[in-house]
């Protein structure tokens, strides 16, 4: 037993600890090493005393919510790895006849969430539905479909800060971009968040969903180990105009198309391959590593930079 695991179950006896736990089939990509300590914990309290305790014992530790979005690295992860599993749903009784408020747990799985709001009669996440992970993630990353983020749709977050306090930051403190947010660089922990949502009708709300599932279905490679989309979407410039005039009018070239463009669908490094269905995406056959996708992320963008001068950024995080 590490010195870290001695510490956390000496200090915290009655939590459900797990040490040296393989985290490849916790995530959608299904790969990654071991991770020396890990918790899920439902509760706010647990998760400040935790977190306090950590801080002063100087044992890093990484947040983790569905594992939809990161790339583990082979030797696993060092320290705590949290996952937050907090799913609560409410809907707040707030006097505004045009919106309806919802309040809900960082840890609570988008599908879950998007079918509580529509069964609630608010509007506004449908198209969210198919975003994989929990609440969290997607808070943290600003998830997007296609150009809706959903940052815009946030009246609050609810957070921990590394010190043990916690607090509200009002959505226009939350610095909500494309693929973005304040939660990357602040250390703050997402424990809920509060939607300010539209009144809605239920079969309006199921119309949209059906639309949205029947697009990622014919367009992404559902089913397969995966980590969702590997690269960013590219800001639009005046040159980008000229090379995709497809998308001449667009104010992003998705990265998919550019990556597309240069040839790049099926190319394969160990057990990683881009997708022949969606350029953006990288599959997984099932032997692949975090190694393989770090190699093949660095051969993409070095074409797409030869052959288009493009800077393709990841939408992935890295965890070691």
């Amino acid at each position: 037993m590490t010195t870290t695991q001695s510490k956390l179950s000496a200090t915290f006896p009655h939590l459900e600890w797990n040490f040296d736990v393989p985290l490849a089939p916790r995530t959608y990509m299904k790969i990654g090493g071991p991770a020396e300590a890990l918790l899920q914990a439902t509760d706010v309290n647990t998760i400040k005393d935790v977190i306090t305790f950590c801080t002063n014992e100087a044992i890093p530790v990484t947040i983790l919510g569905g594992a939809s979005n990161v790339i583990i690295s082979d030797d696993g992860v060092r320290g705590l790895l949290l996952f937050v599993t907090i799913d609560t749903f409410k809907v707040l009784d707030e006097k505004d006849d045009s919106c309806i408020f919802i309040q809900a747990g960082a840890g609570i799985k988008m599908a879950a969430l998007v079918s509580q709001t529509v069964s609630a009669g608010a509007t506004g996440l449908e198209y969210f539905l198919g975003v994989p992970g929990t609440l969290g993630g997607a808070i943290y990353n600003n998830a997007h479909y296609l150009t809706d983020l959903i940052g815009t749709h946030v009246e609050s977050v609810h957070v921990l800060s590394k010190d043990g306090t916690d607090h509200w930051v009002k959505a226009e403190d939350c610095a909500f971009a494309y693929e973005h947010s304040r939660f990357q660089n602040s250390n703050e922990i997402i424990l809920e968040v509060i939607f300010k949502l539209k009144k809605g009708d239920k079969e309006s709300s199921l119309t949209k969903i059906a639309h949205a599932t029947q697009y990622r279905a014919k367009t992404q490679p559902l089913g397969i180990p995966s980590s969702g989309c590997i690269f960013q979407n590219v800001p639009n410039t005046p040159k980008l105009q000229k090379q995709f005039p497809d998308f001449a009018e667009k104010p992003y070239v998705p990265g998919g198309y550019i990556i597309d463009q240069a040839h790049l669908k099926g190319t394969k490094i160990g057990g990683i391959q881009v997708s022949t269905k969606h350029a953006a995406w990288f599959e997984n056959d099932g032997t692949g590593t975090s190694q393989d996708v770090k190699t093949l992320i660095r051969t993409v963008k070095d074409r797409v930079k030869k052959e288009f001068d493009v800077e393709l950024h990841e939408e992935v995080f890295y965890l070691e």
